[in-house]
């Protein structure tokens, strides 16, 4: 008789892993890490847990290797000629990465993190049978369930993440993906905003975002401004529906899901095709650019006035963008 497991072993989302080699390799052993670990080979859980976890932090730290390397806290050599020096980035150690990136905002506390890494990083050295006889460390179920809980839980947290290039975007609802051709995938989900995500860092001073819009056939794409939570939002809509009641417009929302239009855009439906979107605000300027394919769009009230975008804009807080009906696809993103 086949057991049948109702609940998540092992956490396997990694869509924040945009090198496909590394990809392949982690979920392979994250597989291996499931099977293991239900006919309670204790070792190779921790080992494979270990290795997991150091193979996601190292590929974190290369994503911010500029960040980190700048850091006031990135250690120095404390002893030999070189003393002063900083430590070469290829050998900082896992507890140095995880003190960096929290350092730097880059990734938030993973509870005893330090303390369980600390417990079980030399357990690799146990394939030497030798090496775990001399040891005598306890390897049994206590031991794998807190490296695999220390996995699960790395992995928790930075899955909340995607990384384009430096930038990261925290998602709030839904699960898009950003995959390994570098096309961020906005699926649709269990929710009216069904793959939304917000730019972790708040805008103050500049943003100019470049990006491919590829709208499926009756879907929509929201660009979100001054996002507090998903019931405090201002937004800017291409809407593929060929309905008149919904047309590009500028909407805000006081309350989750429900949204008001403020104004309507000259231009009432998106262009056919993949749509070239610029999107720029520079705040020196009083400037709120939103360009589709080239055009700049107007957006006007109900009385004709033209909206001003800059106007309904407000610095210290965050962008985002969401879509809704159906699946819509990003690429070629540039956040600068």
């Amino acid at each position: 008789m086949k057991l049948q497991y109702s609940h998540e072993i092992v956490k396997k989302t990694l869509d924040f892993i945009d090198d496909k080699d590394l990809q392949v390799v982690i979920e392979k052993r994250l597989n291996e890490l499931e099977k293991v670990f239900l006919v309670n080979a204790n070792l190779s859980t921790i080992i494979l847990s270990i290795s997991c976890i150091e193979g996601i932090f190292k590929h974190v730290a290369n994503v911010f290797r500029a960040e980190i390397s700048a850091s006031t806290e990135y250690p120095k050599i404390s002893v030999g000629k070189n003393k002063g020096n900083k430590i070469k980035f290829k050998d900082l150690t896992i507890e140095e990465i995880y003190q960096l990136l929290l350092e730097r905002d880059i990734l938030q506390h993973i509870d005893n993190f330090d303390h369980i890494y600390a417990l079980f990083r030399n357990y690799r050295n146990f394939i030497h049978p030798k090496k775990q006889k001399d040891k005598s460390w306890p390897v049994g179920l206590g031991q794998s369930q807190m490296a695999l809980g220390l996995l699960n839980a790395t992995i928790d947290q930075i899955s909340k993440y995607i990384f384009i290039g430096p930038e990261i975007l925290v998602k709030i609802t839904g699960r898009p993906r950003y995959d390994l051709s570098k096309v961020l995938h906005l699926d649709t989900a269990e929710t009216r905003t069904h793959s939304f995500l917000v730019i972790k860092r708040k805008i103050d001073s500049l943003l100019d975002i470049s990006l491919n819009v590829e709208l499926s056939t009756g879907s929509i794409f929201n660009f979100v401004f001054n996002y507090v939570d998903e019931s405090n939002f201002k937004m800017l809509r291409l809407d593929n529906r060929d309905l008149q009641r919904t047309p590009n417009s500028l909407l805000y929302t006081k309350q989750k899901y429900d949204w008001h239009i403020v104004g309507v855009a000259e231009r009432k439906q998106p262009p056919d095709g993949t749509i070239n979107l610029i999107i720029r605000i520079d705040i020196s300027k009083n400037e709120f650019a939103f360009i589709v394919n080239g055009e700049n769009y107007k957006f006007f009230r109900k009385n004709r006035e033209e909206i001003d975008l800059f106007q309904e804009f407000q610095k210290d807080l965050n962008v985002g963008w969401f879509n809704e009906v159906n699946p819509v696809k990003l690429s070629s993103i540039k956040i600068g």
